[in-house]
Formats: C-alpha cells, sequence, structure tokens
C-alpha cells in the first residue's frame, strides 16, 4: 500500500453505500488502482475495511480464486477477505475485518526497530502465515513493512508479545494475493526474500548467526535459499540455540509408533508392551470370573431330557359296575395299559340290561375315563322295581 493522497474522485466516494452493504466513512489510503475505506455494514453495524479495485476483467478471476482459497484459511496473523462483490462500474470490492492499530512501518517510525525478542515474535507469526499460504500453493506476492499491521485486541489479562504492559498485540500479514490485480507473478522463494529483507531492515542488534540465516533467504538464486517457510524458521530458532519444533502433518496427535523386532536394539521395549497386554488380558478374565454370569431376566428355560414311557395307563370308571371292557376282540379290565400312540384305538364296553356302547380312545397320555351305559328299552332296573312295589302297599 501507498500513502494517501488527496484525490478528489476518490474521496467524493464518502459518505455513500456501495453494493447496498458498505457505506464508505473515512478515506484511509489510495494508489493507483485501488482505494481503502473505513466502512460500516449497515445489517450488522460491524466496522470493515473496503478496498475498491479498478481491475482487468482477465485478471479478476485469479484473484477472486485465490482470495477464496485464503477465506478457507485459518491462522491468527494472516487477515483474509470476509466478502467481495463486482459492483455497477465494474470496481472490485474486497472487505476485511477493520483493526486498531498501525502497520510496522509505523511502529518503527514512532518508537524505533523492535528488539530482538520482538523481532523474533514477528518472526515466527509471520513465517506462520507465509507457510499456511504456501501449502495452499497461494502467494503473498508484497511482503513489506506497510503489509504488516500491528494489530491492537481488548484483553487485558495477558500482555502481548509488542504490548509494552499497555496493550494486547497481534501480528496480522494484510493484501495477500493482491499481486494478481496487477498482472504481476510472485513465488514462495519471492515470499521468503521479502521477509528477510523485512527483519533485516525492522529488527536493531541482529546477532550475526541470525543474520547468517536471513541472508540466506534472500540469497539471489533461489534455489539456495530455505526449502521453505518452516526450515527458515527452524533455522532461526537454532541460530539462538534454541530447537524449534516443526508442523505435525495433525493438530491432535503424532502417530504412535511401536518398535519393530528387527529393529537393533528394540525387543525388549517391544516384550515389555507385549508383556503388559497379556497380564491386562489376565486381570480382565479374573475379573470377569469372579464376577459370575450378568443376572437375566428371561425366564430359565428347562431341557426336556427325560425320555417318555413308552405306555400309558388308562383308568375306566364304569356305571354300571358289571359292566365289561373289550379291546380288539379280548375282554380286559381296568385299569388299561395301552403302548403310547396317536392312533385311536376302539372300546367295547357292555352290561346286561344296558345298551352297548364303542368308545374311541386316543392312548397318548396318562387319563381317566368315566362312561356310564343307559338302560335298555323295555328293562326296569332292580332299584326302580322295588320304589314301584313300596308305592304299591302304600
Amino acid at each position: 500500500m501507498t500513502q494517501p493522497t488527496q484525490g478528489a474522485n476518490v474521496q467524493a466516494l464518502v459518505g455513500t453505500t456501495q453494493g447496498n452493504t458498505y457505506t464508505l466513512e473515512r478515506l484511509l489510503f489510495e494508489s493507483r488502482n485501488s482505494a481503502l475505506f473505513e466502512a460500516k455494514q449497515i445489517r450488522l453495524g460491524s466496522r470493515c475495511a473496503v478496498r475498491l479495485l479498478q481491475i482487468d476483467p482477465g485478471q479478476r478471476k485469479p484473484l477472486l480464486a485465490a482470495l477464496s482459497q485464503q477465506a478457507q484459511l485459518h491462522h491468527p496473523a494472516l487477515l483474509t477477505a470476509v466478502d467481495t462483490m463486482l459492483l455497477s462500474d465494474d470496481k472490485l470490492l474486497i472487505a476485511t475485518p477493520l483493526l486498531t492499530g498501525q502497520d510496522l512501518a509505523q511502529r518503527v517510525a514512532g518508537q524505533g526497530k523492535l528488539s530482538l525478542a520482538e523481532g523474533l515474535s514477528v518472526l515466527r507469526e509471520l513465517a506462520g502465515a507465509l507457510y499456511a499460504l504456501h501449502q495452499r500453493g497461494l502467494c503473498h506476492g508484497g511482503v513489506s513493512a506497510r503489509n504488516v499491521y500491528v494489530a491492537s485486541f481488548e484483553d487485558v489479562a495477558v500482555d502481548g508479545a509488542l504490548g509494552g504492559g499497555k496493550a494486547n498485540q497481534r501480528i496480522c500479514l494484510l493484501d495477500a494475493g493482491l499481486y494478481l490485480g496487477r498482472g504481476g507473478s510472485a513465488s514462495a522463494a519471492d515470499d521468503q526474500a521479502a521477509l528477510g529483507k523485512l527483519l533485516e531492515e525492522t529488527v536493531s542488534d541482529v546477532p550475526p548467526a541470525l543474520k547468517a540465516v536471513l541472508s540466506q533467504a534472500q540469497n539471489p538464486s533461489a534455489g539456495k535459499r530455505f526449502a521453505s517457510l518452516q526450515a527458515l524458521w527452524q533455522a532461526a530458532e537454532a541460530s539462538q540455540g534454541r530447537k524449534a519444533a516443526g508442523a505435525q502433518p495433525t493438530a491432535l496427535v503424532g502417530a504412535l509408533r511401536l518398535p519393530t523386532v528387527d529393529t537393533k536394539g528394540s525387543r525388549w521395549p517391544l516384550l515389555a508392551v507385549a508383556a503388559s497386554f497379556l497380564v491386562l488380558a489376565v486381570v480382565i478374565a479374573v475379573v470377569g470370573l469372579s464376577r459370575g454370569p450378568a443376572p437375566s431376566d428371561a425366564p430359565p428355560v428347562v431341557s426336556k431330557t427325560v425320555r417318555e414311557p413308552d405306555s400309558v395307563t388308562i383308568q375306566l370308571e364304569l356305571s354300571p359296575d358289571t359292566a365289561t371292557v373289550t379291546l380288539d376282540g379280548k375282554v380286559t379290565k381296568s385299569p388299561l395299559t395301552l403302548p403310547r400312540s396317536t392312533q385311536a384305538v376302539t372300546l367295547l364296553i357292555e352290561a346286561e340290561g344296558h345298551q352297548s356302547v364303542r368308545s374311541k380312545l386316543v392312548p397318548d397320555r396318562d387319563r381317566s375315563l368315566h362312561i356310564s351305559l343307559a338302560p335298555a328299552p323295555g328293562e326296569v332296573s332292580a332299584d326302580t322295581g322295588k320304589k314301584r312295589s313300596k308305592s304299591r302297599k302304600k
């Protein structure tokens, strides 16, 4: 970005609402093809920084693609766009959060160069933000003291690295990818060289070891620079006698690696791990056996293992008592013992002076049967004759 100028046409935009969303309240900066305003989002009332960019249609697509990919990144030191829109006059509107603070150039001009501790803090944040961009195949393309912002935030519980006990501050990298709107080109190596130059210019009393690291980052041959911004940061930490941990593939847990049997000197740890699993399995088994089976609400299932007898007993209660029972042409007596079967057998029950009866019976289980014979027609029983003679005597 460049210092603001008094452009009459640009200044006239103050007070207007762009895209029915952003009311421009103050001109912050103006360059040859863009202007940056402090604005207010009319629906939420939030404060924004709105850039109006005059851009050729052929350059618009790659810039919008880069801004879209940046919006998917989440890094505390990378300020990305929150909204874009194409206005009626073919200007491109880019909205970002409005930060409170000053850029690094203003900070150095007002308070002098950074201390070594402050410089390393800035290097750490900017290297992380650029590395996040490079991992997505993106570049910043314009790292300078004007695009590094020392932003204040409201948290008095913790003092920021550059706060000095007065305010909490964080480093933010602005305007990533805007070189695409000018038809320019950039690479990760260019970002690395620009970062090295930025640290040399803004940090006082750079130790020789760290100065050698920054010089390698600015080597005229891109192939002799560091392989990545991560490698640059690790070299800077090593120059101060510290070991920097590189970025991990996952933000949660590193891979768990067990030693193999083929690895020299690694058999004892492997045996110890195996023994631990074995002891754990034994403890689980002992506890499970001591607790016994879990109670069940289901009714117990009784297994019928007793074999049923081959014969059944049929108890006959006959009336009159003098009745006889014939089965298969043979006279038999009660109780009857018959082979167990599901086929019916026929019983013939007879008595003198009574009607005979043929009864079918299925001998599938033990049972009792009561059979009464009716008197034969014309026959009078002895009891009936006695009752009639007594009535005549009276």
